[in-house]
């Protein structure tokens, strides 16, 4: 008995490891690829007006939507899908199992895109009116999307195991073409229309590589025949789609109100903004990857314990890297863009602190896919997305495109709320700490408000990092030693 526990300790540990590389593995292999984004800001900055680089960003908004009608949204039921049909290498029916209902949804996003396409060509002026998208750059928005889609399933499929080399390697190869691709066609071909040569580089990249995905997908299994495992992926994912579609008003509208409401140039400043909410956006991504998958685990062993402490120990963490963020906003808005971008300072403290909530909310979420009750996580973005536009709509036109930042803030943290409300309605009972996220989203708040009133007090910022910084290892340090086990496993 006493070797049983040994050993059941001893492979704890070892799974225990496993995730922890994971997260760091995800989380390093993500800023590696941001860092390549960020290195060529200054450069697409500088090459790129400000009226371009608007119309480059709201280009990508609206692929977001696109991309969440044209996939979907069923990579959300991958991890369900997983525990659902197991592995033929764990006595599950071939051609029946998880990786044949993987390759399954992928004819379904090849059949959708090919619907997409027929439609933007038939109907494209109605469309090109209503987008202010000329036909070539509404083709190019479905193929987009599409590569998207693709690139999405794939690295659902490969968080689920913690494949995060192969992550790393096709969101490398995606970004490193984009990049070539897009200077090229800037420099060398669209001298004019610059956008355009931004939107075909960034487009080429990512389809080349969803066209190697699916090859990858089908090598490994064919697509199976039997229709009853798609069904009920789209069942369980159709309700994501309004949920998905109110994410991107959430994290995208305000761009295209502004646009509307404003200028090309002022959308420019205000999505530059957004590049350094991408730092938190990328941090979260990175863990969210390792955090779903091992969520469910936790709590189909009902290890609930586990469950109420690292999330604990998992937001507060998160609180004091965005609130460093936030107050070294300024000095990394000047670094990456030139002088003309420098309104940015301003939206960008809100914007990163919205970016805090969004994260938050892919706590209590978890509960919520766990337990397959899509239908309430699309009610409570659906609403937080309804009450961004109505404060957009009313506070843009009164006091400019630096409001939207502050509506964003407060939807995202109604985001979060509603979907915390919802979480325990489905569970039945609190799984996580009311005092530590009460604490956290009372923490971002006050952060929001000192990076306004020091704005101009580098010194006094820099000192509150380092202490923010300080007090953050040192509890990790005591309570986790994450990056203490990480070198030893490395050794």
């Amino acid at each position: 008995m006493e070797n049983m526990g040994t050993n059941d300790k001893t492979r704890e540990k070892k799974a225990g490891n496993r995730v922890l590389k994971a997260g760091i593995g995800y989380t390093i292999g993500n800023y590696l690829l941001k860092g390549l984004s960020f290195f060529t800001i200054p450069i697409f900055t500088r090459l790129l007006t400000t009226q371009d680089y608007g119309k480059y960003n709201v280009f990508l908004s609206y692929e977001n939507i696109i991309f969440v009608l044209i996939g979907f949204a069923i990579h959300s039921s991958y991890k369900n899908a997983r525990y659902r049909y197991g592995l033929a290498s764990e006595g599950a029916e071939k051609g029946k199992d998880y990786h044949s209902y993987v390759s399954t949804t992928i004819c379904l996003v090849l059949c959708s895109t090919a619907g997409w396409l027929l439609a933007v060509n038939i109907f494209g002026d109605a469309i090109e009116n209503f987008l202010q998208l000329d036909k070539v750059c509404l083709n190019l928005l479905v193929l987009y999307a599409f590569g998207n889609a693709v690139m999405t399933c794939y690295n659902t499929d490969a968080g689920i195991d913690y494949r995060y080399q192969k992550f790393i390697k096709v969101s490398g190869i995606n970004a490193i073409l984009n990049i070539l691709l897009s200077l090229f066609l800037i420099v060398f071909v669209f001298q004019k229309d610059k956008y355009i040569g931004r939107i075909l580089g960034s487009t080429i990249a990512i389809v080349v590589v969803a066209v190697n995905i699916i090859i990858e997908f089908w090598k490994r299994e064919k697509p199976c025949k039997d229709l009853s495992l798609l069904k009920w992926g789209v069942k369980y994912s159709i309700p994501i789609i309004p949920h998905g579609l109110s994410q991107i008003v959430l994290n995208q509208f305000d761009r295209i109100m502004i646009m509307k409401m404003g200028t090309d140039e002022n959308a420019g400043i205000y999505s530059f903004a957004y590049n350094i909410y991408a730092i938190v956006q990328v941090t979260a991504n990175s863990l969210d990857s390792v955090w779903g998958p091992w969520f469910y685990q936790k709590r189909k062993d009902n290890d609930l314990f586990s469950i109420r402490k690292y999330s604990g120990y998992y937001a507060s963490y998160m609180a004091l890297f965005s609130s460093a963020i936030i107050f070294m906003a300024p000095e990394i808005v000047k670094i990456l863009a030139s002088e003309n971008y420098w309104d940015a300072i301003y939206s960008v403290i809100p914007i990163v602190a919205g970016g805090y909530f969004a994260f938050l909310y892919t706590i209590p979420s978890c509960v919520e896919y766990y337990y397959g009750k899509t239908q309430y996580i699309a009610s409570g973005t659906i609403m937080a997305a309804i009450v961004n536009i109505i404060l957009n709509f009313v506070f843009i036109k009164k006091y400019g495109y630096i409001a939207a930042a502050y509506t964003t803030l407060a939807a995202y943290f109604l985001y979060f709320l509603l979907h915390y409300l919802i979480a325990i309605k489905v569970e039945g009972k609190i799984l996580f700490s009311n005092k530590v996220m009460l604490g956290c989203s009372a923490g971002i708040f006050s952060a929001v408000i000192l990076g306004n009133v020091l704005i101009d007090h580098i010194i006094l910022r820099i000192l509150v990092v380092l202490l923010l910084c300080g007090a953050g290892l040192i509890h990790e340090e005591k309570t986790l030693g994450i990056l203490k086990r990480f070198w030893r496993s490395n050794r």
